[in-house]
Parts: C-alpha cells; structure tokens; sequence
C-alpha cells in the first residue's frame, strides 16, 4: 500500500515560488490500475517521481509498505526503488551500446552489482534463471525477436515494450510510468494499456500519468489533480 500525507512541493523558477502540491495525501491499495490526469505543468509527473523517490518532498511523508522513503537517504532510496518500484519515465533512457536484451538486464545487474556480473561469461543459477525470465518477458510483449537488436532501431510501440519488460524485471511490487502511450497509435495504446491491466490483476500496483483519454479510461481509477 502507498499512503502519501499531507505532501507539500515547491519549485524556484524565474518567476519566484511556485507550489506544486500542498498538503497532498493519497492512499493507494495494492493491486490498483491508477490512472492521474491533469493539464500540464499541474504536477503529475512531480506526484510520481516523489512516490519513486526521485525528489523528495518539503513537507509530508510517504509510506510504502509502512516505511517512510522519505526518511531513506539517497544510497537506501536506489536500492529500495531497484527493488520495488519498476519506473517507466518518458525518456527512453536506453544505452546504446548495449542490445535490446542486456538494457533489459539492467536493472537486476544493479540490484547485483556486488555480485557476478550477467556479463561475465560465467553464470550462477539465479543468473539463468533471470536470463530466462528477461526472454519470457520479451516473447510475451511481442518483441523477443528484437532481442539483438540497438535500441535506437526500435519503433515507438517497441521502444514501450521494452520499458515496460524492463519495468518488470525484478518482479517490483509497483509501476509508474509517465505518458507511456504518447507517441503512440490508439491500437498500440490499447495494447500497451491491456498489459498494465495484466500486471495489476496479478496484485500489483500500477500508476500512469497521462493526457490520453482513450488510456485513461482503461484504468481502475482515476485522480484529476
């Protein structure tokens, strides 16, 4: 469960103070298909990225599971999102050096960064069993046939697909994703959207910020801020 209290966020800009949110307080249930809709500028994409533990409030808390992340200092807050949060951001963020497969393995080599490497030719078994999974993911969003591919080769609605496996990868308890259907066609959006759908009835949390009417509408519920 994420139970946001009482949040407050201010923004310096050239015109001075700027308040994003003032005592905001949010509950959301596990297993939720949230949608947030705005106009921009509103503070969407400041709610999430507060939730993810990318900024951090002036005032309030927010509880996931009971733990205030608000409290987590920088190094805890990365190592608490790695593992429970699976963030879609509108950049693809993508390395290009890297095929379509290892930047899906990103995000369980930073949760093991202390360990072996995937990429040391030498493999431990929850090494394989990961790999594994990264090809399960592929193959069930449609793109398993990418999976040699250079991101930048990608379409729109591929590029999605792998965030969202990515997103996916070590099995977090919550995803966001910030305007995932922007770029994209209505039947892609459909198709995109259907697959958060998944992913909450399995008990997950999913939270998506967007202006797409046709998404919104596919969500279990929906905030206006």
């Amino acid at each position: 469960m994420i139970e946001i209290q009482k949040v407050n966020k201010t923004f310096i800009t050239s015109r001075g103070k700027r308040q994003i949110l003032k005592d905001f307080s949010l509950t959301i249930s596990d297993g939720t298909f949230l949608g947030i809709s705005g106009e921009s500028g509103i503070g969407k994409s400041t709610l999430i990225s507060l939730i993810a533990g990318l900024q951090k409030p002036d005032a309030g808390s927010i509880f996931i599971d009971k733990k205030n992340i608000c409290l987590l200092n920088d190094r805890e807050m990365s190592a608490f999102r790695n593992k429970n949060i699976g963030y879609i951001s509108q950049e693809e963020s993508f390395l290009e050096n890297l095929t379509v497969f290892e930047n899906l393995l990103l995000p369980f080599w930073l949760k093991h960064r202390k360990e072996k490497s995937f990429m040391s030719g030498r493999n431990s078994e929850s090494e394989n069993k990961i790999m594994e999974k990264a090809a399960s993911l592929l193959s069930e969003l449609g793109i398993s046939e990418l999976s040699q591919m250079q991101p930048s080769l990608l379409s729109g609605g591929e590029n999605q697909r792998l965030l969202i496996a990515r997103a996916l990868i070590n099995d977090p308890k919550i995803i966001i994703a910030d305007e995932p259907t922007s770029a994209l066609s209505e039947r892609q959006t459909i198709e995109i959207i259907e697959i958060f759908k998944k992913v909450s009835e399995m008990g997950k949390t999913v939270i998506l910020v967007s202006h797409d009417k046709t998404a919104l509408s596919l969500c279990q519920r929906i905030i206006t801020l």
